[in-house]
């Protein structure tokens, strides 16, 4: 018994090592902890902006979808309709969901009424895209055809809300575009709420502090 004791520390030196150890362990997690908020101010400095703006645009669109989805939803700054719920067919449309042309002129005459949102929007880029083919020739028919196709959509917003494009019609424009045929074509017309520079001026605002 009295040989086992001598390879046994005395509790004194035991806590002493344990309370040394603790306060090592704690020295570094603080370290590091500094270190990742650090690195995570700039990066929350850098998305609050963005961040905010698409939660309002995303607060307004369910306000008159209720929750999006089924085939209208918001990403990365674009509402994305479904062309089922515009066209009859690839080419035309029937005026068989005039709810949703009327709700979707709500949604951008909210959007573009609140001020704070108006000063960050540059454009709304109403656009589909053109899988290319390898006839040139073809290409451009085709963009004519799906660009008159794109506007008849724009036309009908303006057309079932003449406010829309009484008071915001020069934040609206319509586009093609072209995409590699292999990712297919899209069903959906896009929406694209293209950024004024107020988005990047709050950035540098807020990374300011970060920069001394």
């Amino acid at each position: 018994m009295k040989h086992i004791r001598k390879f046994i520390m005395p509790p004194g030196p035991i806590l002493s090592m344990t309370l040394i150890g603790l306060l090592l362990l704690s020295a570094l997690l603080y370290y590091r902890a500094i270190k990742i908020q650090r690195f995570l101010e700039p990066a929350l400095a850098v998305s609050e902006p963005r961040v905010k703006f698409n939660q309002v645009i995303n607060n307004l669109l369910m306000k008159e979808f209720g929750t999006t989805g089924n085939g209208i939803t918001f990403k990365r700054g674009s509402v994305l309709i479904d062309k089922s719920f515009l066209f009859s067919t690839a080419h035309q449309m029937d005026g068989s969901h005039p709810l949703i042309l009327k709700k979707l002129s709500r949604f951008f005459l909210s959007v573009l009424d609140d001020q704070y949102l108006r000063e960050r929007i540059s454009l709304v880029l109403v656009s589909t895209n053109l899988p290319l083919t390898e006839d040139t020739r073809l290409n451009r028919e085709l963009r004519f055809q799906v660009r008159e196709r794109t506007a008849m959509v724009l036309n009908s917003l303006y057309a079932v809300d003449p406010e829309l494009e009484q008071r915001f019609g020069k934040y609206f424009a319509v586009t093609v575009i072209p995409v590699d045929p292999s990712g297919g074509e899209t069903n959906s017309i896009e929406f694209r709420m293209i950024p004024t520079e107020r988005l990047h001026i709050e950035v540098l605002e807020r990374l300011e502090k970060y920069s001394y």
